[in-house]
């Protein structure tokens, strides 16, 4: 077989473009091998004298490719599973009506949405996510109040759950879906998947959020979700009894927006549960027009004037590091290697219940999630010093020319490594494309600083 699959197109070009053995000499595999992959993919080959009358100077005519019998069968299978997946049941269709009624007595306009044959119509986006939302949000009170005809159990329950997932290709324009994360070898999320509705006045308090961050040099601000405002559940709907222990934030970063939420337990005693989800890039979900940008052409190198109202700070980040480094190489040259059943034995054998080999190792441990703090700690502070050095912020564009090549960057990080003969600043981000749009290339500008600070 070629080293390279080729398409049903590719392969129909090649074999009534030249005979087969000059396409089968070309891939590196025999006319038989050409063959076989034709009557796989349903490839019409030229018929017997085609090549002769070409030779002769005349112009066959070349046949369609016909639709592939499996590409056919995929079709009528894809729009069959389309039209179940659209199709409401009777009990869906009450709740899809509750949701109407509700929108439209809050003034609303629904326009002509009632539902055809038991089929949905066609929502617009916002309307779409504002049903999905209230069937999350009231569907159990629907129930209750006896606007939907039924006694609230997991059947009823998952017929809702399935008429929210069939509201949500609908609804995905306007609801960024936030995932929880996973751990690492484990196929399900360890928390709730949360869906946010991305209104015109969220996106400008979004805006307004990130200003904020921006000016005053924070990590990120949190502000709280409504119920109207958010759904949550790893499939598309909760358990509405679920939804009165949960406490969700967003939170907004200068480049990034995810959600954390606080699970109260059934009993007083126990602690909440906390949530985190993975993030969301704000450029993916803002309009631009939204986003605070600043434009800033570097310099190819960081001056002597620049680094000198700092100087203080960088000789304290340096000694910091030296003494980091001290410590971390005495800690890890520690022999690890004696089993804790051993140092339990020889503390009983020799010291009774004094414990000095288990509170040395103990102590190790505590000395190194210490360091690991301290690791974290300094990475904040090299950050921190080269943007007041730079004078640049993550989500500035930074452009310069970078090792003989003009870069321009959407950035994501900035940091600085610092010894005796001066520092190194790393900026990193996206880089923009030649026609000036930000691509996904991520890549990376240097500026260095020599002298003594």
């Amino acid at each position: 077989m070629p080293s390279k699959e080729l398409s049903r197109e590719e392969l129909f070009a090649l074999v009534w473009e030249k005979p087969t053995q000059e396409v089968a000499k070309e891939l590196g595999v025999s006319d038989v091998a050409i063959a076989k992959l034709c009557a796989r993919l349903q490839v019409p080959k030229p018929p017997r004298g085609y090549w002769a009358r070409v030779r002769s100077g005349q112009i066959p005519k070349r046949p369609p490719l016909a639709a592939f019998r499996e590409e056919v069968d995929r079709k009528r299978r894809e729009t069959a599973r389309a039209k179940v997946v659209g199709t409401l049941s009777k009990l869906q269709q009450q709740f899809y009506e509750a949701a109407l009624k509700e929108l439209a007595d809050r003034g609303v306009d629904v326009g002509e949405t009632e539902t055809r044959g038991a089929r949905l119509p066609e929502l617009d986006p916002d309307l779409a996510a504002q049903i999905l939302l209230l069937i999350q949000n009231r569907g159990h009170y629907w129930v209750k109040e006896g606007q939907v005809a039924a006694n609230w159990s997991h059947s009823v329950q998952a017929s809702a759950a399935s008429l929210v997932g069939k509201l949500l290709p609908l609804a995905r324009p306007q609801l960024p879906m936030f995932e929880s994360d996973r751990e690492p070898g484990q196929y399900t999320a360890n928390g709730p998947s949360v869906f946010v509705r991305l209104t015109a006045h969220l996106q400008e308090r979004i805006a307004s959020l990130v200003r904020i961050v921006r000016d005053q040099k924070l990590d990120h601000i949190v502000m709280p979700l409504m119920a109207a405002d958010h759904a949550w559940s790893a499939r598309h709907l909760y358990a509405p009894a679920a939804h009165v222990f949960l406490d969700s934030t967003l939170c907004v970063s200068a480049t990034e927006v995810w959600v954390e939420s606080a699970r109260r337990a059934w009993r007083d005693e126990d602690p909440p549960e906390r949530v985190a989800t993975g993030r969301l890039k704000l450029r993916d979900i803002m309009p631009i027009d939204f986003m605070p940008v600043r434009e800033i052409e570097l310099p190819p190198g960081v001056s002597r004037a620049t680094v000198k109202p700092y100087g203080e700070r960088l000789k304290g980040l340096l000694e910091a590091d030296r003494v980091y480094e001290i410590l971390s190489h005495a800690t890890y040259a520690i022999e690890r290697q004696v089993p804790d059943d051993k140092l339990l034995l020889a503390d009983r054998i020799w010291f009774g219940t004094g414990r000095p080999f288990r509170s040395a190792r103990e102590a190790l441990a505590r000395l190194e999630d210490e360091l690991a703090d301290w690791e974290t700690e300094l990475e904040a502070e090299r950050s921190a010093l080269a943007q007041s050095i730079l004078g640049i912020e993550v989500g500035d564009i930074v452009a310069a020319e970078n090792r003989g090549r003009f870069l321009r960057l959407s950035v994501t990080g900035i940091t600085l490594y610092a010894n005796d003969k001066g520092a190194t600043f790393i900026i990193s981000g996206t880089r923009f494309r030649k026609d000036g749009t930000l691509g996904k290339l991520q890549d990376t500008l240097s500026l260095h600083f020599e002298g003594d600070k």
